[in-house]
């Protein structure tokens, strides 16, 4: 069952970053992200994850959580919001309803996408514990370059 969550969640992540394409007469622009290692001993058993968020404020990292994220079957973080910062590596929090999750990643493009991998910092509530990464690609807007989207997806156990 895993496996082919996994699967899903690569494929989609595989779409998100062809998708990442500019309109300049066909040529598509693609972010590879390595995998993350897993420490020696730390390998992540668990489900996958596929967060999905609105940016509205790029300089605070603030933003809402989009429907359609999930950990493995389960909904996550419905109605919630992303707020974080940082200089080189950025520490975003989900604040949900029953709790919050704490990602650290450090894009590695300054361009209107990036990419990095990420890794779990901490958990409240429900995701107290939670452990585990994966990758993520933002993409924001020509016009407006403060707003965009962002899809982290990866693994995640206790």
């Amino acid at each position: 069952m895993v496996d082919r969550w996994l699967t899903a969640t690569l494929a989609v992540a595989t779409i998100a970053l062809a998708g990442c394409g500019e309109d300049n007469g066909g040529e598509v622009r693609t972010v590879t992200v390595s995998a993350v290692e897993p420490s020696a001993g730390q390998e992540t058993v668990g489900d996958p994850i596929l967060i999905e968020t609105r940016i509205s404020n790029a300089k605070r990292h603030a933003g809402v959580v989009l429907s359609g994220s999930v950990i493995g079957e389960s909904a996550f973080c419905r109605g919630g919001t992303v707020s974080g910062g940082g200089a080189f590596s950025i520490v975003e929090t989900f604040s949900c309803r029953d709790g919050s999750l704490k990602v650290r990643f450090a894009p590695t493009q300054h361009s209107l996408v990036q990419s990095a991998v990420w890794e779990v910092v901490s958990g409240t509530g429900s995701y107290n514990g939670l452990r585990g990464g994966g990758s993520m690609v933002a993409r924001f807007e020509d016009e407006d370059p403060d707003k965009g989207r962002e899809t982290f997806t990866g693994t995640v156990g206790q």
